[in-house]
């Protein structure tokens, strides 16, 4: 064989084309987009993107992320218990705090920490409205009927129980020479009052005993309203009228208005719901609320998170407070 013999082979088998037939004849392609590293952002990389910032917040693992995005997902349930129903928003909150099991310990702590303080920031915002759709139109239980005029309280009481502890209410009302106070229990013993008690930061002169303190408030004897008043009647539960406006007389400062939203159970206690436009604060305890000419209840609690208006208070009805004490104001 002849070494100076050479094949050429040729490499491309297509037969000779012009420049413009091969750009036509290659395929239309759209170019990808690309991330700032320069690599390719097309479906695929969504989804390589959305992995990686679930990698970075809750782990490596298929179950750190699912168990992440249920608590991300559950957060705006318990944000707004007033849509969902607060059994939902309660359920979402079990749930979130479960999840964060899954989660490495420092994630985990995080988590939970974001949990409680968004139900802290919805309880906040949104539980006057949860406890106003929670409101009945009537009573649950019965609340004793009573026909009696009494003198309207409001009056600031204060008192020292021990040498390290003093309370001050409102006074409910007074009934021949008996006055009611706080609409709630002091947790004061019977007996003979502390020397320093005085009545509209004046002191009381003589001796004034605790006749007894129950759930409802304390009774104290004697004790009388510092001006003349005139008797009111104190109204029944069917003569509440919800929906309407109502007027509270705290010691501390000039009546205000409020709304009858309703009725409530809480701590087996039936209770007058008030929305006040003004903040409750302590002291005012045992304050009259006025109705079509009546004192209907007595405000005894508010909601404890007001963030905002309205401002949710608790009235115990009149007739139960009266009715608690009956024996004291002569059986009537």
């Amino acid at each position: 064989m002849n070494p100076d013999l050479k094949f050429d082979v040729q490499a491309d088998t297509e037969p000779d084309m012009k420049p413009d037939e091969k750009a036509d004849a290659q395929p239309d392609e759209k170019p990808d987009v690309v991330t700032g590293n320069g690599e390719p952002l097309g479906a695929g990389g969504f989804r390589e993107t959305a992995l990686r910032v679930l990698r970075l917040m809750f782990g490596e693992s298929r179950g750190s992320r699912w168990a992440g995005f249920c608590v991300l997902v559950s957060i705006p349930v318990i944000l707004y218990p007033y849509r969902v129903g607060p059994r939902l928003a309660s359920i979402a909150g079990c749930v979130a705090l479960g999840c964060t099991a899954f989660l490495q310990l420092k994630r985990r702590l995080v988590y939970i920490a974001l949990v409680i303080l968004t139900l802290f920031v919805s309880i906040g915002l949104n539980g006057a409205q949860v406890l106003l759709r929670e409101a009945t139109e009537t009573p649950e239980v019965a609340i004793p009927v009573i026909s009696v005029s009494v003198v309207p309280g409001g009056d600031f009481f204060h008192t020292r129980i021990t040498p390290e502890r003093c309370m001050q209410a409102a006074v409910c009302f007074y009934k021949d020479g008996v006055a009611v106070v706080a609409a709630h229990s002091c947790e004061l013993s019977p007996g003979v009052l502390d020397n320093h008690t005085l009545l509209n930061d004046v002191h009381v002169e003589g001796r004034v005993n605790v006749i007894e303190d129950n759930s409802w408030g304390f009774a104290v004897s004697p004790l009388y309203p510092p001006v003349d008043r005139e008797e009111m009647p104190l109204g029944n539960a069917h003569e509440v009228a919800v929906g309407e406006p109502a007027q509270c007389l705290p010691p501390d400062s000039e009546p205000f208005d409020v709304e009858i939203a309703g009725w409530a159970m809480r701590e087996d206690r039936q209770y007058i719901v008030l929305v006040s436009p003004r903040r409750i604060t302590e002291g005012m305890s045992g304050t009259p609320v006025l109705q079509g000419g009546r004192i209907i209840g007595f405000l005894a609690a508010k909601w404890a998170f007001p963030s905002r208006a309205p401002y949710i208070a608790y009235a115990s009805p009149a007739a139960a407070v009266y009715d608690a004490f009956r024996d004291h104001l002569g059986g009537r």
